[in-house]
């Protein structure tokens, strides 16, 4: 800078030193800017933008959401501008949807605004390098504009990356993923986009940045902010134009104005809409001038639910991670289960088991003799929704966990590996979970796996659907309960009956509160769709959209529909039962695979008030806890124990 400034007068060398200390006095003395209609202006930065350049120095990653016209890219680019000019030795990436999308902003939205300078600035800092691609200063600071592509951010380390429409770049998460780690070394980012549907990157990103949970600033430009006004002379008829957004400004007060309209009107933005009406694009009005996430239909929990559940949000969980000790429950087997999903080394970031609440296990009752001194505790009930996977693709399985008794979320698991793996982590936490009740997914292989839970681990708590026979028969008595197959069908048929299980569970006055940002993300994009003509289709799925997922929905739906059955279960162990060998639990604390080899696992009550007149009672819901608490820490060791092993976190 100092040999740049030596070429250069006094007076402009001082004015040098000002550009480089303020973006804002750079574009206000300097910068020009085009408009289709009224042709080359000032770039006068409005309140919004100074607001905006403001942020990006202050900030290393901003994210916008944006009506259009709000001059976003403009900014941004200008920003960019700035930054290379008067800064040595840095690189600034664009990265754009399309190669003609990356051609049009290198040109719009910096050439356009370098080529407008003072000739004695051009003079000084004349490109060494130019090309539709890329412009490149004498002090080594150079401005690439480039197509998206996954490795893009990964092979072009830069100090400064503007990401331009980024809802519409397709794969942005993978490109984010390879990109973030070569900014830990300082790198800045600006993402410049207008709203697109709901789930993907771009979304995600943005209601995180507003709730504070990730590094981005969010910054929002409502069409109403638009507080500027540009008269200018048609070129053919030579009428005086004026563009003012926000001239006759007032608040919508009608349901039907606040509907159509959103928050506020004026006569600008009725222009727009009959513009869009006309052109058949009434559906863009709200994504791009409301700057709304539109998805295609409306979500199935209602909006003010999930906006109190945000504020319960809770991100202080355990998270388990890597292999765990497991012992087969029937063939008393050392095995090694990974909660990292397979044999990987590293969870990505949507996957793992989260606990917020370990199980409650209960307190036995205390006597002294006969007389009951301390009632103790019951323990807790669970309920779990498991989605089933086919282990193929980007398919997880989704675990949800339900305290009956707490009215809350205990923990969460959501992985992709494979079923024959799946089953033994379902075992693990179901049993840890006080024998849960677990509601399968009896489609897409759950079937098989429902088998496998029943027959190979003998899990003694599978639901089933029970109804009222209506029917008499040789085998079966009129209003005798009926009962159907293991596990849940969730077709288009039966998925009304989970999405009111949600509706009733899910809601701020005692219902039960979740607490996971995962599964949030997944409610909010779990929509009823619509056809093109806005038509209910009765379908519920995730929103359309790459990353777009509900299996943690599912699973939360499945663990609803089991409430009812799990509350009404006396919750306990299991003991192990032979009919060619009875084990006398009262007269061992330490029992011997030996012992245990071939047994049937049977269910066990809960704690009662009853005197435990004979020290078996005692010793079973012993064995129960311990069982609940199933890992080992050595193979050495025998499956049961008296001493706790509980899950690590």
């Amino acid at each position: 800078m100092a040999k740049l400034l030596s070429h250069l007068s006094p007076t402009q060398a001082a004015v040098i030193r000002r550009c480089q200390q303020s973006t804002i006095f750079f574009l206000r003395n300097f910068g020009k800017t085009k408009h289709p209609s009224a042709g080359v202006l000032p770039l006068n930065p409005f309140s919004y933008q100074v607001r905006a350049l403001n942020a990006f120095r202050k900030y290393r990653y901003n994210i916008f959401k944006k009506s259009r016209q709000t001059g976003a890219s403009k900014i941004a680019g200008a920003f960019a501008l700035w930054f290379a000019m008067f800064f040595m030795n840095k690189t600034v990436l664009i990265v754009s949807r399309t190669d003609e999308d990356a051609i049009n902003f290198l040109r719009e939205n910096i050439l356009f605004l370098f080529r407008h300078l003072p000739q004695w600035m051009q003079d000084a800092w004349k490109p060494i390098k130019e090309n539709e691609h890329e412009i490149q200063f004498p002090n080594g600071s150079r401005i690439r504009s480039l197509t998206s592509h996954p490795d893009v951010l990964r092979s072009n380390a830069s100090s400064l990356n503007i990401i331009d429409e980024a809802a519409f770049i397709r794969d942005m998460g993978v490109m984010w993923a390879a990109g973030q780690p070569t900014l830990i070394h300082g790198g800045s980012v600006i993402v410049v986009s207008t709203t697109c549907g709901v789930g993907g990157w771009y979304w995600s990103t943005w209601t995180d940045a507003v709730a504070g949970f990730n590094n981005f600033n969010p910054i929002q430009i409502d069409w109403w902010d638009m507080d500027w006004e540009i008269r200018y002379r048609d070129a053919m008829t030579g009428e005086l134009k004026v563009i003012a957004p926000t001239a006759g400004l007032r608040d919508c007060v009608t349901p039907e104005e606040i509907e159509k309209y959103g928050q506020k009107w004026s006569p600008w933005l009725e222009d727009q809409y009959r513009e869009l009406q006309e052109r058949g694009e009434t559906w863009k009005f709200r994504q791009e001038i409301l700057a709304e996430f539109v998805g295609s239909g409306s979500t199935v929990i209602d909006m003010k639910v999930l906006s109190y559940l945000q504020t319960i949000i809770n991100d202080d969980f355990k998270r388990v991670k890597g292999p765990q000790t497991y012992v087969h429950p029937v063939k008393n087997q050392h095995l090694s289960i990974n909660f990292n999903g397979g044999n990987k080394r590293e969870l990505d970031k949507d996957e793992g088991l989260w606990v917020w609440r370990k199980p409650n296990h209960g307190k036995r009752p205390i006597y002294e003799g006969k007389r009951l001194v301390d009632p103790g505790e019951q323990p807790h009930r669970y309920s779990i929704g498991i989605d089933i996977a086919t282990g193929k693709g980007r398919d997880y399985f989704g675990l949800q966990v339900l305290d009956i008794d707490a009215q809350e979320q205990a923990a969460e698991m959501m992985i992709r590996c494979y079923p024959k793996d799946f089953k033994l982590l379902a075992d693990y936490i179901g049993r840890w979970y006080n024998n849960a009740l677990m509601v399968i997914e009896r489609n897409n292989g759950g079937d098989a796996f429902i088998d496998d839970m029943r027959y190979d681990l003998m899990y003694p708590n599978l639901w089933r659907k029970k109804d009222i026979n209506d029917k008499p028969s040789q085998t079966a008595r009129k209003n005798s309960i009926k009962l159907a197959e293991y596990g849940f069908y969730t077709g288009q048929a039966s998925k009304p009956t989970l999405n009111k299980a949600l509706i009733d569970y899910l809601h701020p006055e005692g219902g039960y509160k979740v607490y996971s940002r995962r599964l949030l993300k997944q409610l909010q994009i779990y929509v009823r769709k619509k056809d093109r003509t806005g038509r209910d289709t009765d379908k519920t799925e995730a929103e359309e959209g790459p990353g777009n997922h509900d299996d943690l929905v599912m699973g939360l739906g499945l663990a609803c529909i089991g409430i009812n059955d799990a509350a009404t279960q006396i919750i306990g162990g299991l003991i192990p039962f032979q009919e060619s060998m009875q084990v006398d639990l009262s007269t061992s604390d330490h029992y011997s695979p030996s012992q245990l080899d071939a047994s049937v696992l049977a269910p066990v009550g809960g704690f009662t008030e009853v005197s435990p007149d004979v020290g078996i009672a005692g010793e079973i819901m012993k064995f129960a806890e311990q069982l609940g608490a199933m890992p080992v820490s050595s193979q050495n060791m025998p499956p049961i124990s008296n001493k706790k092993h509980i899950i690590k976190a």
